[in-house]
């Protein structure tokens, strides 16, 4: 009676801590130095109408992970419903930068 006690037990406890990391709050945490700095590139060519999905979706996981980066989307021939849409976030949000057909980002922003 007590080893079906243990077990169930020792199962619930794997599933917990499955279940913790697979909902993104795993213990280990991304740690940079302190003179480095971590950019995630996202190029975007054309239509894209889930540009905001993927960047909330990217700055979930940059909070989840505890990972502080900035977010550079380099548009390419970009309609003009996915340019306002990169340039509602590049405003909103203070860690994208949206540099479009290889141009210098239209707004210049730094790490402080």
């Amino acid at each position: 009676m007590a080893y079906v006690v243990f077990v169930l037990i020792a199962a619930a406890l794997c599933f917990l801590l499955l279940l913790h990391l697979v909902m993104g709050r795993c213990p280990a945490r991304v740690r940079l130095g302190r003179n480095s700095r971590c950019c995630l590139h996202l190029s975007v060519i054309g239509r894209e109408p889930k540009l905001e999905k993927s960047i909330r979706s990217l700055l979930w996981l940059l909070h989840q992970s505890g990972l502080y980066c900035g977010i550079v989307i380099e548009g390419h021939g970009l309609d003009q419903d996915t340019r306002a849409t990169a340039l509602v976030l590049a405003e909103t949000y203070k860690c994208i930068t949206l540099i479009e057909d290889g141009e210098s980002p239209w707004i210049r922003k730094t790490n402080s």
